[in-house]
């Protein structure tokens, strides 16, 4: 039996969950058990974002849960407004939980070592990471004169005269805006607006640094503290001696996360430091994922011990 069902109690037997419910078990394991997350002061924020993500839902969605076998992983009860006015919070003090639950996971695996992925022979060898970006789009949200004009003469009707001037004059001044923060670059001849992550990975396949910037930022300029020598593809070329060209055999692993981004991103937030806060807690989920595979793989008589 895997070890995170002993910490599962739900209504619904666990043979019988969806996929997305089965991760949840995963994750509420994870949350128990690791020494890092289940000291945080605000706990419910950060499974209120994983549940709006496994589901790439809005945060008005998140509150419709309460009504759903997903309350024993939620826990509280929580309006829109306020799950929002938290998240923004808890965007403050991400970096350094991740970057202590990164390596909270590395010790563990460590026990694992016949049990760990086959690129984690490369970290015998030497101190290598893995760097990659990858792109990821918002909407254009355009707002034009259009919709200022509506605004306008809406005002207008309701005698709010103070505020038709406002519009009047944001009318005069306006031009096409967005409502989205990016920029637009191009790869491979298509266009893309939004941003771009990058990210650091172990040889055992788990994150351990991100650094999200908008879309037109340069590959060769992004800069990860982490000593050891950094495996990255052409588009890093530039960087100084400890960079690496080439290991495609060790460098392919990083793709795994890429498909993982692609599959759980949709535009959750316009500003740049919000958009980094879900691009760090997609990587929780990845990293508990990966950690909880290898778990599944180590026989009971080890996990005991």
């Amino acid at each position: 039996m895997e070890p995170w069902i002993e910490y599962y109690n739900g209504p619904v037997p666990y043979e019988e969950l969806s996929s997305k419910h089965k991760t949840l078990v995963k994750m509420n394991y994870v949350l128990i058990t690791s020494e890092v997350l289940s000291r945080l002061d605000d706990l419910f924020i950060l499974r209120a974002l994983i549940v709006m993500i496994i589901w790439t839902y809005s945060y008005r969605d998140v509150w419709s849960f309460y009504q759903t076998d997903v309350r024993w992983f939620l826990g509280e009860c929580k309006s829109k407004s306020e799950i929002h006015r938290r998240a923004k919070k808890f965007s403050k003090n991400i970096k350094p939980i991740f970057n202590q639950f990164s390596k909270e996971l590395e010790r563990k695996l460590s026990r694992f070592a016949d049990y760990l992925p086959s690129s984690a022979l490369f970290g015998k060898v030497r101190k290598l990471w893995a760097v990659d970006s990858f792109l990821i789009e918002v909407p254009f949200g355009k707002r034009n004169k259009e919709t200022l004009w509506k605004k306008f003469q809406l005002s207008l009707k309701q005698g709010k005269y103070n505020e038709a001037t406002r519009l009047l004059y944001q009318y005069m001044q306006c031009k096409v805006r967005r409502r989205f923060k990016g920029e637009f670059t191009k790869k491979r001849n298509k266009s893309y607006f939004g941003f771009k992550t990058f990210i650091l990975m172990s040889p055992t396949m788990l994150i351990h640094a991100i650094q999200v910037e908008l879309a037109n930022f340069p590959d060769n300029k992004v800069s990860f503290s982490h000593g050891g020598y950094k495996v990255a593809d052409r588009g890093f070329l530039g960087k100084a001696s400890t960079w690496l060209i080439g290991f495609p055999s060790f460098r392919r692993y990083v793709e795994f996360f890429g498909v993982f981004l692609r599959r759980y991103w949709r535009p959750y937030a316009t500003e740049k430091d919000m958009v980094e806060l879900f691009v760090y807690v997609i990587a929780l989920i990845y990293n508990s994922s990966i950690y909880t595979s290898v778990l599944s793989r180590v026989p009971e008589s080890q996990l005991a011990h």
